[in-house]
């Protein structure tokens, strides 16, 4: 059965001792608001690595008007081929990609960029951040585990609660990789160092590194 987000907050609560709660309609307040909020925190740290079931491919990147590329409102990271797009020439600055050589976020016209109507052919892998129930079970164990360590950190200082964790974390993190194995040896997309044959580089939204 698929783990839910009320039962993942639940697991936070339960390793400090607290209750459960019966729903996450807010307002939620004290310390099921703090565990709520800390597994948000590393759902997003975790998926902002990339796995196969939150990266997607773009062959064909849209530009509105102006030459910009609006990516979706989830995105958390773009990675590009460095053979092709070298220096890494495009960024990420919010939700846009930004031509830094240029200096714009104007992309008509930039090196590497061909047009074809109001799209272009920049390839990109963009590592999108899901709802909780679209995450597969494995990581939301490993999302949950770990939040599940940083929650205790924060409200209670106890080493017992921790090492009773930390095994649990490796094991989550190590079924988590190696679900991620056997995707990338059945789907395109097969992770940083393989779509492109050698490492690509990761830009990651300025939002994601500040949280």
């Amino acid at each position: 059965m698929a783990t839910t987000k009320l039962q993942a907050v639940n697991t936070l609560l339960s390793v400090i001792g607290e209750a459960p709660l019966n729903s996450l309609t807010p307002p939620l307040t004290g310390d099921a608001a703090l565990a709520e909020r800390v597994l948000d925190e590393i759902s997003t740290e975790i998926q902002g690595e990339g796995w196969s079931w939150n990266t997607m491919v773009y062959d064909s990147i849209p530009l509105d008007t102006n030459g910009h590329s609006t990516l979706p409102s989830n995105t958390l990271a773009v990675r590009f081929n460095p053979i092709s797009y070298p220096s890494q020439r495009f960024v990420l600055r919010g939700i846009k990609l930004f031509d830094r050589i240029k200096n714009s976020y104007d992309l008509r016209g930039s090196l590497g960029v061909a047009l074809t109507g109001s799209t272009t052919d920049l390839v990109a892998q963009v590592v999108e951040e899901l709802t909780w129930d679209d995450i597969p079970e494995t990581g939301k164990r490993y999302i949950m585990i770990r939040a599940g360590r940083i929650y205790a950190n924060r409200v209670v200082t106890s080493s017992s609660i921790e090492s009773y964790t930390a095994d649990d974390e490796e094991k989550a993190l190590q079924i988590l990789k190696r679900t991620e194995d056997m995707a990338q040896n059945h789907n395109f997309i097969s992770g940083p160092d393989d779509m492109y044959g050698g490492r690509v580089q990761t830009v990651f939204s300025p939002d994601v590194l500040n949280r």
